[in-house]
């Protein structure tokens, strides 16, 4: 395609308002007292690259020891840097080194001078200048745990209860959602849940998140039976959704408990946000498990994650088919910016252009990355719309107009943003 296109259709998306679909990042405090040097863009994602070209456990455990001398741990580094560096993981590393701390290329000859940078950067403001003033964006939704966020540019989004942390007696009686209630029946432990996702409301979440895992059909009956076998000691432990293997066999208790969670949700204006496709044993993570759930819950608005990576063109369906599902690119364009573009090109043919949200960093400490993985999601919008420009399909203008969809418009109203 003339390459005058994407420049300028970059350009325009570059200067579109943002919402940040999907984040990790706690309050600036956590990332403003943490120590960080030049591994700390190297924290997060890139860890699962430098593991997969060989890295061991104990060698990436020392790449964050600041006890180490910067130049060892350098050495530690380099030999695997060089087989990760092309990766897409890697990239939002190296665009945040030169665009934030004028650093051209990661190295040893530059890696004192990044660190010494950063360091001089961790100050209160960090997120204001990264995601505000570098991004453009106006409200960045994270799931950390609290809805005691300290700055109305983070939006939290909390965990569905019992998706994890349910699997003993011990975590029912007091849930980890509600851990002063002491849980004696089955409706005291629904009941909580129920009073949690009030509260979190009632604290400014738009939203829960849960797991794309295969969930059984909820049934009240079988929940109970389960209940008074925990109760008893008759079962000691249930299946339960955690890291790395998500296969969760049979809990109806769990499932009961989530599927009247959504119910609740539902009515209270919430969207439920799904994490499907790739981590850890991501056979277990098919988004196409959540079919059942789409049909039970007509009222309930999905926002499914990550585009269902490696599943994406089943995911493009899931969002054509199902008026109460859309679909969300977070997280996808460091996976692959190949696959993403692609996507959103054939989410062109597919999707009606408002159920399609285009980014979501999906960060935790090192928030300057969110800037690098914009700049790459950016890049895969404008490679996806230029073909239609080019092709005649569309023009420039209502190129650009999608793109405002994609990045700010979807989001917003999806998550009932008042921004």
């Amino acid at each position: 395609m003339p390459k005058d296109i994407f420049d300028s259709l970059y350009q325009a998306i570059s200067e579109l308002p943002v919402v940040d679909a999907h984040e990790h990042l706690k309050p600036e405090i956590t990332r403003t007292s943490a120590e960080v040097d030049a591994f700390t863009l190297f924290s997060h994602y890139t860890q699962h690259d430098l593991k997969s070209a060989g890295m061991s456990n104990s060698d990436l455990e020392k790449l964050f020891d600041r006890k180490i001398p910067l130049t060892e741990r350098w050495r530690i580094f380099e030999p695997y840097w060089r087989k990760i560096k092309h990766t897409c993981f890697a990239r939002p590393a190296i665009i945040a080194a030169k665009y934030f701390y004028g650093i051209d290329e990661i190295s040893e000859r530059t890696c004192e001078a990044l660190s010494d940078a950063i360091k001089k950067a961790n100050t209160p403001g960090i997120y204001e200048r990264v995601l505000k003033d570098a991004c453009g964006i106006r409200a960045a939704l994270t799931v950390c745990g609290t809805t005691d966020l300290g700055t109305p540019l983070l939006i939290p989004l909390m965990e569905m209860p019992m998706v994890h942390y349910g699997d003993t007696w011990e975590a029912i009686e007091h849930p980890i959602f509600e851990p002063e209630t002491v849980v004696r029946r089955l409706d005291d432990l629904l009941e909580a849940a129920v009073r949690y996702i009030h509260r979190v409301k009632e604290e400014g979440a738009v939203g829960l998140k849960m797991l794309a895992a295969p969930y059984g059909e909820p049934s009240r009956e079988s929940a109970l039976s389960v209940f008074e076998d925990l109760k008893q000691g008759r079962v000691e432990k249930l299946p339960e959704a955690k890291w790395p293997d998500f296969r969760l066999g049979s809990n109806p208790l769990r499932d009961y408990i989530i599927d009247e969670c959504i119910l609740a949700a539902a009515e209270l204006d919430l969207t439920i946000a799904v994490h499907t496709g790739y981590w850890g044993d991501f056979r277990t993570l098919d988004p196409l498990h959540m079919i059942p759930m789409f049909y039970r819950h007509p009222k309930a608005r999905f926002d499914v994650f990550h585009l269902g990576y490696p599943w994406t063109r089943q995911t493009l369906l899931l969002g054509k088919n199902f008026p109460n599902v859309w679909i969300n690119l977070c997280w996808t364009h460091i996976i692959s910016q190949e696959c993403a573009a692609a996507s959103m090109e054939e989410a062109l043919d597919l999707l009606p252009v408002n159920k399609l949200s285009a980014f979501g960093g999906d960060y935790n400490l090192p928030v300057e990355k969110v800037y690098g993985h914009l700049v790459m999601a950016r890049e895969d919008a404008a490679r996806a719309l230029a073909s239609r420009v080019r092709d005649g399909r569309i023009t420039e203008d209502k190129a650009v107009e999608i793109a405002g969809m994609w990045f700010y418009d979807n989001p917003k109203a999806l998550y009932r943003l008042k921004i």
